[in-house]
């Protein structure tokens, strides 16, 4: 049942990048034609074996011979998510494993040594402006936090990795989609693919209780998902059922039932799942500060309503920083739903691994919709997905891009596959339904385009507002609106070089 399991979440985690190649999903190019020929060989032994079409992908991989040189490379520590770049031994964990292999491999193939220094993310952008500014070359490359990344962007501080032509960023291991989607004309300075693990560990989602739900006649959320039904007045409607005042003391405590268990920072990843952003695209394709409309407006009274007012709080609610007595359970909020005293949880796809040992059986869904009538769910990807930059003091940029394309290219298989087997290894999920769900989270994903522009005035203060229980914000964006503009035109000269 787990091979099973394993396999059928594999394929959700590539159906996303189904359009950036035709290649069979998932594969070892090396044992896939191996394999492929040996079948042939007993099935008819005169036969000549079939070409591999995964092989294909990598005959065109750029090579070279670096003569035993050192590739540096600074990354980021996370609190919640998988970073590691570098493995010292085969210690029989798969992602470790798949690690050590695939550096060694590229190590060999090009004649080099990876050399990570790990740190935190305050000092990866403080060691990567001090080796900029002073003309440093000693890191080809570096991962941080994309909010902490894009500033190096706006700053001038990043080669577009558009014209670096050893990267193929066509290739199925980057994360086309998602670069497309912070392109600007024909500028990209941000990489993303499976060289990194903590990209897709930075999609929101809504964990739930199937306990929870049974226990209350509640309809099975996968099914109201499917049926394009899952909008936040369900969600609402759930919460509400689910909560209870289990000691009876008359206030919502650690010891109660929640509705939802959760932090502050779900109001974006909410505001994002209807459908309403503070900067977007025009017809040329040029980001501009969006003239918010009566629907932002309503979606934001309506995520305020259903979560950060006093009412909310104090009946259904599991909010971190401000529900008393959680402190009792290890990892706090997190624990709530852990120890099943929560209906859902709103969190990134990196903390399901704090759910491992859950004794309840759960599922996830993408976050609501604000409404039927929108017609797609969309999932956030956080402003603390790592990406990789490219410095303008890379000591030789397309060898840069060679050992970069490498490392991406042998991710592909073994290392994606690990990631999904030790993620999503749970004592209880339901196999077909969830493979159905993450499917659906990881091909909705869109980045803020205010994260990756540094333009977060308007958002920070509308965000800190509908948090604190103020629903009026038509004001906050009119007195932040100003700034912002000139903020987006200063980054966006800088970006394009005007």
């Amino acid at each position: 049942m787990k091979k099973l399991f394993c396999m059928l979440l594999a394929l959700a985690m590539l159906l996303p990048l189904a359009s950036c190649s035709d290649a069979p999903d998932n594969a070892d190019p090396a044992s896939q034609t191996q394999n492929g020929a040996a079948s042939n060989a007993q099935a008819d032994p005169g036969a000549e074996a079939e070409e591999d079409p995964t092989a294909k992908l990598y005959e065109d991989l750029p090579t070279g011979d670096y003569g035993g040189m050192t590739f540096s490379f600074l990354n980021n520590i996370s609190n919640f998510a998988y970073t590691i770049m570098s493995a010292e031994e085969l210690t029989g964990e798969g992602i470790n494993d798949a690690v050590f292999n695939r550096n060694q491999k590229v190590e060999d193939m090009l004649g080099i040594k990876l050399d990570e220094h790990l740190e935190s993310y305050g000092d990866v952008t403080n060691q990567m402006n001090a080796a900029i500014a002073a003309a440093d070359d000693t890191f080809s490359c570096f991962w941080n936090e994309a909010g902490f990344v894009a500033p190096f962007a706006t700053g001038g501080k990043l080669l577009n990795v558009n014209e670096i032509a050893s990267l193929n960023l066509a290739k199925p291991w980057w994360e086309g989609k998602a670069m497309s989607e912070i392109q600007i004309l024909d500028k990209l300075f941000f990489l993303v693919g499976d060289i990194h693990l903590m990209f897709k560990e930075s999609f929101w989602m809504n964990g739930y209780n199937r306990s929870i739900i049974d226990r209350n006649q509640l309809e099975n959320p996968y099914d109201v998902v499917k049926e394009g039904k899952w909008t936040l007045d369900v969600l609402k409607s759930d919460m509400e059922a689910a909560a209870q005042d289990l000691d009876g003391n008359g206030t919502m405590d650690g010891s109660d039932l929640f509705g939802v268990t959760c932090y502050s920072g779900c109001f974006n990843a909410l505001c994002m799942a209807s459908d309403e952003v503070i900067i977007a695209r025009n017809a040329e394709g040029i980001p501009e500060n969006v003239v918010p409309g009566d629907r932002f407006y309503s979606v934001v009274e309506k995520i305020v309503n259903t979560m950060f007012t006093t009412d909310a709080m104090n009946t259904y609610v599991c909010m971190s920083g401000v529900t008393k007595n959680i402190s009792q359970y290890q990892d706090e909020w997190h624990g709530v739903f852990l120890s099943g005293h929560a209906l859902f949880y709103f969190e990134p796809i990196g903390s399901l691994k704090k759910l491992r040992d859950m004794d309840d059986e759960f599922g996830i869904v993408p976050f609501p919709k604000y409404d039927e009538a929108q017609s797609d769910y969309v999932t956030y990807i956080a402003n603390y997905a790592a990406m990789c930059g490219i410095p303008v003091t890379t000591p030789d940029a397309e060898r840069t891009g060679v050992v970069l394309e490498n490392l991406c290219a042998y991710s592909y298989g073994d290392l994606r596959e690990a990631y999904v087997d030790t993620t999503l290894n749970f004592k209880y999920i339901r196999d077909e339904e969830s493979k159905e769900m993450l499917n659906l989270i990881l091909s909705s994903g869109r980045f803020n385009l205010c994260d990756l522009l540094s333009v977060s005035t308007v958002k920070d203060a509308v965000s800190n507002a509908a948090t604190s229980g103020n629903a009026d914000v038509a004001s906050i964006v009119a007195k932040s609106s100003k700034a912002a503009d000139k903020m987006l035109s200063k980054n966006l000269a800088a970006l394009l070089g005007d």
